[in-house]
């Protein structure tokens, strides 16, 4: 595997070529191949249709229409991209043989080569921090509508996640080629030193900088919502305050998750670049099965944590068009939250 980030979404080619370097059961390796591939085939199924769902809930719903949920929308739509581009990899990969070089490498920069799902993974780590920043406004700096997500705000943002994650993901699309030799898509880096120092980047990037901006925020978000003695006497306050801790809760196990399935992932390849350790086929395999669970179990997290998405989920399952005409109290200070 060249230095660099993308040969986690070039799983199938690393296993194809370890086994056949590394190991003389050719059984084995075709046993632990067939079950990767049925594991992420699961996967990238759940992702699309768990995600689908969190979009249609949003969107067919004028209840769930709120800022926060249009990120959660964000994010599942970049959720969605890495499942997309993981899925035609298997599908096209295989194929590049039979076609001419030079097409073959447009659809590797373009297409198989992982770049693109890669855009969708950095937006996602983005939509991560956003919604920590809009919670952390909305707990703790609550009297200042500067701080406030608006819908303008919130197109910003989106373009702006978006454009950024295209500009850290940009390098794959100059270094990832057609290899004859090998007859899949491959990284030919001008020089070893840029791949090192770009594999470091993403431990910043997808590791210590959200990891920190995050746990900063929610480590005072906890502490508001959960130490700090209410003296509220209201009964709307008090509802808000449940409705609060429950959507803050659902973010926070949205994060914790993510940094389950990132964090080693990121310490495999940041300490298999530096050589501590030798990368193995199933390092590989390991890494790439962690990305693509983080991005299929934020559904079922939303279905777990807010009886709201349930209603909404239930009903768009069953094709019904409203789940009640009951007014629901927590209606009245979801902008508030």
């Amino acid at each position: 595997m060249p230095r660099c980030r993308y040969g986690v979404l070039s799983v199938s080619r690393t296993l194809t070529d370890s086994f056949s370097f590394t190991t003389r059961e050719t059984k084995m390796a075709n046993t632990l191949y067939i079950g990767l591939t049925l594991t992420y085939s699961l996967l990238i199924a759940v992702n699309l249709v768990g995600n689908t769902m969190v979009i249609l809930v949003v969107l067919l719903n004028k209840s769930m229409q709120r800022p926060i949920n249009y990120l959660l929308v964000n994010l599942a739509a970049s959720d969605m991209t890495v499942a997309i581009f993981a899925s035609i990899q298997f599908i096209v990969e295989p194929t590049l043989s039979r076609i001419e070089p030079l097409s073959a490498t447009f659809l590797c920069k373009f297409v198989t080569g992982g770049t693109v799902g890669w855009v969708g993974a950095v937006c996602s780590i983005f939509n991560l921090v956003g919604i920590a920043i809009e919670r952390y406004y909305a707990v703790i700096v609550t009297h200042r509508h500067r701080g406030k997500l608006t819908y303008n705000k919130l197109r910003i943002f989106i373009f702006v996640s978006w454009t950024l994650a295209l500009i850290w993901a940009s390098p794959g699309f100059f270094v990832t080629t057609y290899k004859t030799e090998s007859k899949m898509c491959g990284h030919q880096w001008p020089r070893e030193i840029y791949a090192t120092l770009y594999t470091i980047g993403w431990s910043f990037v997808a590791g210590i900088i959200p990891i920190g901006i995050m746990g900063s925020l929610y480590y005072r978000i906890i502490y508001r919502l959960w130490f700090t003695k209410d003296n509220t006497t209201e009964a709307t306050q008090k509802a808000l305050l449940r409705y609060r801790r429950r959507l803050t809760k659902m973010v926070i196990a949205v994060t914790i998750i993510y940094v389950l399935c990132w964090g080693p992932e990121l310490m495999i390849y940041f300490l298999g670049f530096l050589g501590v350790f030798t990368l193995q086929a199933i390092h590989h395999g390991v890494a790439f099965a962690l990305v693509v669970f983080n991005s299929c179990v934020n559904p079922v997290v939303y279905s777990l944590q807010s009886s709201q998405f349930r209603r909404h989920l239930c009903a768009l399952i069953c094709c019904r068009r409203r789940v009640s005409r009951a007014v629901y109290p927590m209606k009245s200070f979801e902008s508030q939250a």
